[in-house]
């Protein structure tokens, strides 16, 4: 898989501490490696026209949401759990 990032989703990084950083290049690695691996607690997101986006699991505060689109997983948004699914 390619991972791709939108300026926004680099923004979003730059908001999260250093740990929830490290973090993130953890999963995001994992998402390169399979988008279903078990510690990203994957989940499909419903209400987009192809429903090919997902979320995935950061902390356990944080999500993460991306695009499949091909052989490209499109990372576009990061936040809170309770905030980031109303913002999409």
């Amino acid at each position: 898989m390619i991972l791709l990032k939108t300026k926004d989703y680099k923004k979003s990084v730059n908001s999260l501490s250093k740990k929830d950083r490290s973090l993130l290049l953890k999963q995001e690695q994992f998402l390169v490696k399979d988008i279903f691996y078990s510690k990203l607690h994957t989940k499909r997101l419903k209400g987009f026209s192809n429903d090919h986006v997902y979320s995935f699991r950061i902390t356990r505060a944080y999500r993460g949401i991306f695009r499949l689109l091909g052989d490209s997983v499109i990372l576009f948004a990061i936040g809170h759990r309770k905030d980031i699914y109303e913002s999409l």
